[in-house]
């Protein structure tokens, strides 16, 4: 099952569905990639639930794997599809059968007829990718973003850069995202976009640059999404300008971390292990931090690739990473600083409190006229507003208890 290749009509990329679980994402698209471009009707397709492990790098001997493969084949039953054709709309659902035999290990499923102008023969407004740059994905929204997303990559200019525009309760329903789920935008931007935005850069073919969220009046109205299709960068960075050639990147999960991040930036895998033994990997490192923190702070207008070969070979970073450090040395000063003040300052407090405490416990031990004694030495020199809140309080009177403090110190 190499060479797996998900084809789907444009209508089917745009439908609105809920997919409830990964199992359900990843089965269905296995299964769309089983789909000959020549076939001309549906045929019975077979599934093994070893082969469904091994595409998605799961354990075929665990159990969880086949009850994963068979409830995900029962739910896409019910399922639900909503294709919109203009004001039109109809709906559908997945699968029309599936079939599990005991000690089989194969799943036997059928699509839905109606999904046919959408998975056959597809000649118009399609898209297809390699099933590769989503097998790593672990949030199930990641994928269905990912075709969003890859459906306009036709209009990339030049430099590969597209946008896409969503009004925000749109992309909801195309996410499957209900109405009483991540109610809060703040929850639907970090557990939908940004997951899903980390995970599509790190391993799909292509790179979310910039998230922009529009607000029509006080709420969020649209969701803008600055994409680039992720380049291969072959060059010598000693040399003139960087010469970048488009070819699409296939990230493993096999590479060193500075080497995945190389890839998941645009650069030729080849590329990535050479610039690693010639410059090291702390450079490396430093001069990928110094690309994403320009890229984050809107600063790169050109390829991020060309700009990470430029960083690394000037070695950009290395005042940066400086001034980082010194930087975040001062604030880990001056955060130690505070602590040890808050510190110093439960130790006072704890200080005097202990004080007064045995103060007044030494005051409780003396006989009644030496109590009297103390109570009119204090009631002698203290403000009238003492006075009155003592006659009311009593021994109890906090002033009192500081006075038996500096008492007891002088006996």
């Amino acid at each position: 099952m190499s060479n797996l290749t998900v084809r789907q009509g444009n209508e089917l990329i745009e439908a609105s569905y809920k997919i409830a679980s990964l199992g359900e994402a990843r089965l269905i698209r296995l299964l769309i990639a089983q789909i000959s471009p020549s076939d001309e009707d549906f045929k019975t397709y077979q599934i093994s639930v070893s082969d469904f492990a091994r595409v998605f790098n799961l354990n075929a001997r665990d159990s969880s794997v086949y009850d994963m493969v068979e409830k995900s084949a029962e739910d896409l039953i019910k399922r639900i599809i909503t294709i919109r054709e203009g004001k039109s709309w109809y709906k559908t659902s997945w699968l029309s059968s599936a079939r599990y035999v005991h000690g089989s290990g194969i799943v036997e499923l059928r699509f839905d007829k109606d999904l046919k102008p959408h998975l056959l023969q597809l000649q118009g407004y399609y898209t297809e990718y390699d099933l590769e740059h989503t097998v790593h994905f672990k949030s199930l929204y990641s994928v269905r973003l990912f075709e969003l997303l890859k459906k306009e990559a036709f209009k990339a200019d030049a430099g590969g850069y597209f946008k896409r525009s969503f009004e925000y309760e749109e992309l909801r329903e195309k996410m499957g995202v209900e109405k009483d789920e991540y109610v809060f935008f703040k929850d639907f931007r970090i557990r939908v976009i940004e997951t899903a935005t980390k995970e599509i850069n790190k391993f799909s073919s292509i790179n979310i640059v910039q998230v922009d969220y529009a607000k029509t009046g006080r709420k969020i109205s649209h969701i803008v999404f600055h994409v680039e299709k992720q380049k291969q960068v072959f060059m010598e960075l000693e040399g003139g300008s960087p010469n970048l050639v488009e070819k699409t990147i296939e990230p493993k999960d096999i590479h060193p971390e500075d080497v995945l991040e190389m890839i998941s930036m645009g650069i030729e895998e080849a590329t990535a292990y050479r610039w690693r033994k010639k410059y090291g990997v702390k450079k490396i490192t430093r001069n990928i931090a110094y690309t994403r923190a320009m890229q984050k702070a809107k600063k790169i207008r050109d390829s991020v690739a060309g700009y990470l070969a430029r960083a690394i070979a000037d070695d950009l970073a290395s005042g940066w990473e400086k001034e980082q450090q010194e930087r975040d040395n001062r604030a880990k000063a001056e955060k130690e600083a505070q602590e040890r003040e808050i510190q110093a300052e439960r130790e006072r407090a704890e200080k005097i409190k202990f004080s007064v405490e045995n103060a007044f416990n030494s005051f409780l031990k003396l006989t009644e006229s030496d109590k009297e004694k103390v109570k009119a030495d204090y009631l002698a020199q203290a403000m009238p507003a003492m006075k009155k809140t003592f006659a009311k309080n009593g021994n109890e009177d906090r002033f009192f208890r500081d006075y038996l403090v500096r008492y007891f110190e002088n006996v």
